[in-house]
């Protein structure tokens, strides 16, 4: 492998750290988002006890519709971040691979 692709061999171990510390960032906004859609979700359901305890029903069915937008925006965020965590493993499985290749090719020489 190093014979054939010797350019790719110098950068290869950088652009896996540079993937990692990119999928690292954005699993962490990921997980900011879904803070700040839980801290609306919250004060949705506050905003609509409110409402329904003055009975005014017509700002409950906005709100209520807005509460439904939001936990659905939120399943998102729980799928994008699941998958996100999917590529980072999958580029440490391709990174071991890619050692173990290397070691078994030293090996056999």
């Amino acid at each position: 492998y190093r014979k054939l692709f010797p350019a790719i061999n110098i950068f290869f171990p950088d652009i896996i750290k540079e993937q990692n510390r990119e999928l690292r960032g954005t699993q962490r906004a990921i997980t900011r988002d879904r803070a700040a859609l839980e801290k609306q979700e919250k004060q949705l359901e506050l905003e609509i006890k409110k409402m329904a305890k003055t009975g005014n029903k017509e700002a409950c069915k906005v709100l209520a519709k807005q509460l439904v937008q939001l936990r659905k925006q939120k399943n998102r965020t729980y799928a994008v971040s699941s998958k996100v965590t999917s590529m980072s493993t999958q580029t440490k499985v391709m990174n071991s691979q890619m050692k173990m290749a290397g070691a078994m090719s030293t090996t056999a020489k």
